[in-house]
């Protein structure tokens, strides 16, 4: 018996089916365990974003405040306290140039006004970096130097008794007046808005923060009862945890942003605003000495002067009545008798056009210069007096607002950092007895 067998090409093949995986791709997130993980992972996720956003903030707003304190504040302050002792020094030059004799204590008070406006103009400069307001405070330099050099040609002309020293000081108080004071203005409200800019972003919402939060939480409630209802678990501990931990977190972060808050408004609302308004009525008096004495001076325009005197002293009471009728406004007590000083102020006044008019101008000058009760320097040097303790106390309690919303954020950031991160170890801690169940 013959068997024949088949050659090896002629053999049928068996037919193979291709290899499956045993379970589908992602199969195991769509499992109890792979849920459980995977809340676990996003829970996570938002704790440590929870920490970000509050550091990140919270760092933001302390370097905000930081720099107003330290280097924006200081700076408005210096170009404030240009524009003020600029006009000082113009009207105590004016005054010292109309006495017979020059008063000691007017030429200490000129010189004393210059010393000072190269001190704001030094300070000023440490401060600035915007290329614009650099060129501005070195034209008001030059200009200032200018200013000086004519004075002494005037009071030199003066003191000999040449006539061509009210040219020379004409000239100084017009470069003043026209060039140099609005210079100092401008670079005054420029570092000004700088204050109430950056002042203003230490109070906005952090919205950031407040979304992150929100997320957390809210995930974190639809994970305890998704897992509840998993489990048969009312509750899971480490849930709880984490939650309590975010809940401390959202107070502690909350409080702490609200009383910086607080303060960074009070530093805007209040005591920069009455500092701009102390610090304009200071100018306005400094200017309207200026037009007084200069009236004596410059003979045939009186009548333009005795206007523009008119025109800040009226600005000058409106000014006050607005600052005393505001409840938060700063050292009212100081300037209570502000008013009076100013209606015993322009009766002298009055009394200098009087003299004025029938060219008595000698008498008008005793008036103007003298120490008696009824002239115009007692009155004008007690209000003076009067509004430089006003500014003092509004700096110095814009200052202390600010300071105090830099302090409120003290510790915040390590708080929030380390219940956000706190939060997550306690979900993990919590969710591994529900996933190490599964085998």
């Amino acid at each position: 018996m013959t068997v024949e067998l088949a050659h090896p090409s002629t053999e049928p093949l068996g037919s193979r089916s291709p290899a499956e995986p045993a379970h589908p791709r992602w199969w195991f997130v769509a499992t109890t365990p792979g849920r459980i993980l995977t809340i676990g992972v996003i829970l996570a996720i938002l704790g440590g974003l929870s920490a970000f956003a509050t550091s990140t903030t919270i760092n933001q707003r302390q370097q905000a405040l930081t720099t107003v304190l330290k280097h924006t504040e200081p700076l408005a302050y210096a170009a404030g306290r240009l524009y003020t002792t600029l006009s000082v020094a113009d009207a105590a030059a004016a005054t010292a140039f109309i006495a017979r004799a020059e008063p000691r204590a007017v030429r200490q008070r000129y010189e004393q006004a210059i010393t000072d406006a190269a001190v704001a103009v030094t300070r000023a400069s440490s401060g600035l970096t915007d290329e614009p307001l650099v060129q501005l405070l070195g034209r008001i330099n030059a200009e200032l130097a200018v200013y000086t050099g004519l004075i002494e040609i005037a009071r030199t002309n003066n003191r000999a008794g040449n006539p061509v020293g009210s040219s020379y000081l004409s000239e100084a108080s017009t470069l003043m007046q026209s060039t140099i004071l609005p210079d100092a203005q401008q670079l005054y409200r420029q570092t000004s808005v700088r204050v109430d800019v950056e002042t203003t972003a230490s109070t906005q919402i952090p919205a950031p923060v407040i979304l992150v939060v929100t997320a957390t939480a809210v995930f974190g409630a639809f994970a305890h009862r998704w897992l509840a209802r998993r489990t048969k678990r009312r509750i899971n501990v480490g849930l709880v945890a984490g939650a309590l931990a975010i809940l401390v977190m959202v107070v502690w972060v909350g409080t702490a942003l609200a009383i910086s808050t607080s303060g960074s408004r009070s530093a805007k609302n209040t005591a920069a605003e009455s500092l701009k308004t102390i610090t304009d009525m200071s100018i306005n008096a400094q200017q309207a000495r200026a037009d007084e004495t200069l009236s004596l001076i410059r003979r045939g325009d009186e009548e333009v002067r005795k206007q523009s005197f008119h025109e800040r002293i009226d600005a000058m009471h409106k000014q006050l009545d607005e600052y005393l009728a505001r409840s938060d406004a700063v050292d009212k007590s100081d300037l209570r008798g502000a008013d009076e000083l100013l209606m015993k102020w322009r009766r002298a006044n009055d009394r200098i056009n009087a003299f004025i008019s029938v060219g008595n101008y000698v008498a008008a000058t005793q008036v103007v210069a003298g120490n008696g009760e009824n002239d115009s320097t007692s009155a004008f040097e007690k209000l003076d007096r009067d509004l430089g303790k006003a500014m003092e106390q509004s700096r110095n309690e814009l200052r202390d607002d600010i300071l105090n919303a830099r302090r409120g954020l003290a510790g915040a950031t390590v708080g929030g950092v380390v219940l956000s991160l706190g939060a997550a170890v306690a979900v993990a801690l919590g969710l591994w007895p529900r996933l190490s169940e599964y085998r």
